[in-house]
């Protein structure tokens, strides 16, 4: 099969760029002309310069493939880069749709993120159903993901196949934007690290990427799935990396109000050095909810896998190492 892939150099892009070439299919990687390829280096894939943003570039980058994974999207949690933002992971969605349709391309699969499905209180597991309600919690990159999420699926109606996906928080290899990655570093760095209260939803890269297979080969259009793991505190997943690592570390866990005292001096200081702070105020909103998601529709209708998050970590930690971003 012959497909285009955006945001191929990124963590989640790479990796599938990688099960994609090894199954034999016939690789296009939409590419911006300042990002270097080294992630994909050696793979026999086809590199096309463009941007989700310009719909132009992608109207060329789609042109004669079967299918399309369109997994680019800018993941922040900082209000100087919010209009950026909905150009990338809203109309950059908008766009790959309507290049499709105009050339003819059977199936989009949209990577989305459990960020796109609401949260729930009251302890039960959040499923595709779930409505979106993180609209008055003002995160704008949920925001974004949720409009993104809708622009592909109404193209679901004008006779395009779409999937959509929507993965958990992602270990494995090739996160070198230390996306959860970051926290291995923290350890490594850190004799003490401070949690913040909460937890979350993790999965295996490697899981997720069987789970965009599977969505393309026999996803039903026009639906959603889920791709989760295992739900873990974020302070036991703090010390299940120390464990990994062989590292000892003291993970306590600090009260949402001091979190937020810190979150909100990080943001102040972040506006002078125009870097975005490790914590953000909205990430601290995203994170202070009890997110457990269920991946039992994904695992039953595209035969979605489960690796243990140990196994996961373990994985990751080894490429760290292997490749000189760890000790």
């Amino acid at each position: 099969m012959k497909v285009l892939v955006t945001g191929g150099t990124g963590f989640l892009g790479a990796n599938l760029v990688h099960h994609l070439v090894g199954r034999g299919d016939t690789v296009r990687v939409l590419k911006r002309r300042r990002t270097p390829p080294d992630i994909l280096t050696g793979l026999p894939v086809e590199f096309t310069e463009g941007d989700v943003t310009d719909f132009d570039s992608l109207l060329g980058a789609s042109r004669g493939v079967e299918g399309i994974y369109h997994l680019a999207g800018l993941v922040s949690y900082w209000p100087p880069r919010r209009a950026w933002q909905y150009r990338v992971n809203v109309v950059g969605a908008h766009n790959v749709v309507e290049a499709a349709l105009s050339n003819g391309v059977r199936r989009v699969v949209h990577t989305s993120s459990i960020a796109a499905i609401g949260f729930r209180t009251d302890g039960k597991p959040c499923d595709e159903e779930t409505s979106w309600n993180w609209g008055p919690q003002d995160i704008h990159y949920a925001t974004t993901k949720h409009l993104g999420e809708q622009e592909a699926l109404k193209a679901a109606a004008r006779g395009l196949e779409v999937v959509v996906v929507n993965p958990a928080l992602i270990f494995g290899p090739r996160d070198t934007s230390w996306n959860a990655g970051r926290m291995f570093k923290l350890v490594q760095e850190k004799a003490t690290v401070f949690s913040p209260a909460g937890s979350t939803t993790t999965c295996d890269v490697d899981d997720v990427c069987q789970g965009h297979l599977a969505a393309m080969e026999r996803g039903r259009s026009g639906q959603r799935y889920i791709l989760g793991g295992e739900h873990i505190r974020y302070a036991d997943l703090f010390r299940a990396v120390g464990e990994v690592m062989s590292k000892k570390v003291e993970v306590k866990v600090i009260p949402y109000w001091l979190a937020q005292a810190v979150a909100y001096a990080n943001y102040g200081l972040s506006l002078l050095t125009r870097r975005e702070p490790a914590l953000t105020p909205e990430l601290l909103r995203m994170g202070r909810f009890a997110r457990t998601y269920t991946s039992e529709k994904a695992i039953r209708e595209l035969g979605y896998p489960q690796t243990p998050l140990r196994a996961s970590l373990e994985k990751t930690y080894r490429w760290y190492r292997k490749h000189g971003y760890l000790k």
